[in-house]
């Protein structure tokens, strides 16, 4: 169930200061050396990260004629050249270079931490849900922190009717936080705007905020 628009907390608005601007800095062309396509593509073999599990997942999901036989070897092709731009787990995700892109710092006005009590988890839950923190913790999306704020969080079930969302509530962080003047792209949209022309439906192949 979604949260009414009237119900929804926005960042304050407010002059950010110089120093949470943010800022990328590219030198040269990251593309150079970007690996060219075959027009005569290759047989599959398992490369790097596209392993043959993973091409059984592209080819499920192009298991239809919207792409002719020598299309679909051209984007195992594509992912093969690229294995390492796709992760199937979450060890194997990425993050922005430094180089390219400095931590990313939240303007915030003055506040008091907040300590908010969480939801009580489920017992049948507390193993699953141990399981996905640790690994988040793992793969640096989650760290360790001996700040005072706690916020609250919860689970919700995914359309496959099994696996689980680690869900945070970041309603006292808005109230705080000095509203940026760009807006992320809708998720879903963005997430589904590549669905003409490569399908992929692997929980790993999107993003996470």
């Amino acid at each position: 169930k979604y949260k009414p628009v009237a119900r929804k907390v926005k960042p304050v608005l407010g002059t950010s200061p110089e120093e949470f601007r943010i800022e990328r800095h590219i030198i040269g062309d990251p593309l150079a050396d970007m690996p060219q396509l075959s027009t005569n593509p290759p047989e599959f073999t398992p490369t790097g990260r596209y392993t043959a599990e993973c091409k059984e997942i592209i080819d499920q999901a192009h298991d239809d004629d919207f792409l002719w036989p020598e299309e679909k070897k051209l984007v195992h092709h594509l992912m093969m050249l690229q294995n390492e731009a796709f992760a199937w787990d979450d060890l194997q995700r990425g993050r922005l270079k430094e180089k390219y892109f400095s931590p990313v710092v939240m303007p915030v006005i003055p506040h008091t931490p907040w300590v908010l009590k969480n939801i009580p988890i489920a017992p049948g839950l507390q193993d699953k849900i141990c399981k996905m923190i640790k690994q988040k913790i793992e793969a640096g999306v989650y760290e360790p922190s001996n700040s005072s704020y706690c916020s609250q969080w919860f689970t919700v079930l995914k359309k496959d009717g099994e696996s689980l969302c680690i869900v945070h509530s970041l309603e006292p962080l808005n109230k705080m936080t000095i509203a940026h003047s760009g807006l992320p792209p809708a998720t879903e949209e963005f997430f589904h705007s590549d669905d003409s022309i490569l399908r992929g439906r692997h929980p790993h192949m999107g993003f996470e905020l």
